[in-house]
């Protein structure tokens, strides 16, 4: 499981923990979530993933989902950005669950592609794509992340959320989803299945975040996707898993100067 978060990983604050106006600030932290121990689980385990985020001191703080990559905007203003971005994304192995005996395992990996980001109301109403391919290999295939978040700032509290649409070609729908005759036959409960291209799931997701002072954020999160198309008609989640899947965290950051 990778939740991604909003997370690539001299360095001094001023006594009253206020960031210089030179230079950069940058956020470090971790966000720790419980949730599916595979796409389609219904069995689940603690994981999480890091936070990080860099900015010119003179630029104001900007929002961040829980559930976004890390990303570099190369291009853009405050309310259109472009540029690359990372995930980490968990695997499938048997350890996770022994009912899954006669199925390959399907390797973790980190992602890269590219984000394109839309602000259709500045400040409240935001528009995300991530398009991420692993490292690994082909199998790894392509997923498209679609979010849509209202983001209210109540004070000290930053309250978000909104739905989310996955997508993923065949590689990577094949690797989690499909099943091969030999593994049908190796593990006598499942039947052969060919998983297409197509939508992988639909959901929602809510975010609320409080900043301590200037330096100190803590982070809460919940994300509900259901599986859906031949996501949800793969034998694995049929038969070992669910359609409904659930991750929830919470996550401490801090943010400090480098520079002048």
């Amino acid at each position: 499981m990778a939740l991604s978060c909003a997370a690539l990983p001299a360095l001094a604050a001023d006594p009253q923990g206020q960031p210089s106006a030179g230079g950069w600030v940058v956020t470090l932290g971790v966000m720790p979530a419980v949730g599916p121990r595979y796409d389609g689980a219904k069995l689940y385990g603690l994981g999480g993933s890091p936070i990080f985020d860099i900015r010119r001191a003179d630029q104001p703080k900007g929002f961040s989902a829980p559930d976004d990559g890390f990303d570099i905007s190369l291009f853009g203003n405050d309310v259109f950005g472009i540029g690359p971005v990372f995930n980490a994304r968990g695997g499938r192995y048997l350890s996770a669950d022994r009912s899954l005996y006669g199925l390959r395992d399907v390797p973790w990996t980190i992602e890269s592609g590219i984000f394109v980001e839309f602000w259709p109301l500045k400040d409240r109403l935001r528009t995300r794509l991530e398009v991420r391919h692993g490292f690994r290999g082909r199998s790894d295939g392509f997923v498209g992340d679609l979010s849509v978040d209202w983001v209210e700032k109540l004070g000290a509290f930053t309250v978000s959320g909104g739905p989310r649409f996955s997508v993923a070609d065949a590689d990577y729908m094949d690797a989690n989803f499909g099943v091969l005759p030999a593994e049908a036959a190796a593990n006598r409960r499942v039947t052969a299945f060919d998983a297409s291209a197509g939508p992988k799931s639909v959901g929602l997701a809510a975010a609320v975040s409080y900043d301590w002072s200037a330096t100190w954020t803590t982070t809460a999160f919940v994300r509900y996707d259901r599986l859906v198309a031949d996501a949800a008609k793969s034998p694995i989640v049929r038969h070992f898993g669910t359609r409904d899947q659930i991750t929830v965290g919470t996550g401490l950051s801090y943010s400090f100067a480098v520079g002048d």
